[in-house]
C-alpha cells in the first residue's frame, strides 16, 4: 500500500495545481481546458508548466503570496506547486527571480518513478516546442534539465539522496545567458 501513497499525493497535488493555475488564466485558456472533465489531460499539465515559464518575465508576481521572513535573501511562498507543498520565489542579487520547489520521499523506487512522471510529462510539453533536454544519472541522483535557448529560463528537476532518504527539486531559474 505504501507503494501507492507518493505516486497518489503527487498526482493530487499536480491536479491541484493545475486547477487553481486554470482560475487565473486567460479566457480562451479556461475555456478550453474547462471542455475536458479528465484534469490528467496534457493540455492542462502544459498550461501550468507554460504558466510558469511566462511568469518568470514578470518576477513570478501572479503566483507570490507572503514574504518569507528572511534577512539574506528576498522571498515569497507561492500558489502554484509542481512539486511538494511547499514552493518559494527567491529574487537574487540581480534582481532576477526563479521558482522553486522541493519536497522530501523516504522510498528510492517512488523517488525514481516520482521524478520519470514529472520529467515525461516537461518533455511532452517543453520539447514539441524546441527545448532541449539533457538528462544525467549517477548513483544517488538523476538530473532533467530542459534549455530553450540564451534567453529563456532553464528548467531542472533533480532527485538526490539526502542521508536516508531522497529529496526532489524543480526549479525555473535565469537563462544560461545571463
Amino acid at each position: 500500500m505504501k507503494n501507492y501513497i507518493i505516486p497518489s499525493i503527487v498526482a493530487f497535488i499536480l491536479a491541484g495545481c493545475t486547477s487553481k493555475t486554470n482560475q487565473t488564466t486567460t479566457t480562451a485558456t479556461t475555456t478550453t481546458t474547462n471542455q475536458s472533465v479528465k484534469t490528467t489531460d496534457t493540455p492542462d499539465e502544459c498550461s501550468t508548466i507554460n504558466n510558469l515559464i511566462n511568469g518568470y518575465e514578470t518576477g513570478f508576481n501572479s503566483i507570490k503570496t507572503d514574504k518569507v521572513n528572511n534577512q539574506f535573501t528576498n522571498q515569497w511562498r507561492t500558489n502554484t506547486h509542481i512539486i511538494g507543498a511547499t514552493c518559494t520565489v527567491t529574487l537574487n542579487k540581480s534582481e532576477q527571480a526563479s521558482y522553486q520547489c522541493q519536497t522530501p520521499v523516504k522510498t528510492q523506487t517512488q523517488t525514481i518513478k516520482s521524478h520519470q512522471k514529472l520529467a515525461k510529462q516537461l518533455r511532452q510539453c517543453l520539447t514539441k516546442t524546441g527545448w532541449f533536454e539533457s538528462q544525467k544519472e549517477t548513483a544517488s541522483s538523476i538530473y532533467s534539465t530542459f534549455v530553450l535557448d540564451t534567453k529563456t529560463p532553464v528548467i531542472t528537476l533533480a532527485t538526490n539522496q539526502e542521508g536516508n532518504g531522497f529529496s526532489s527539486r524543480f526549479e525555473i531559474a535565469p537563462p544560461l545567458g545571463l
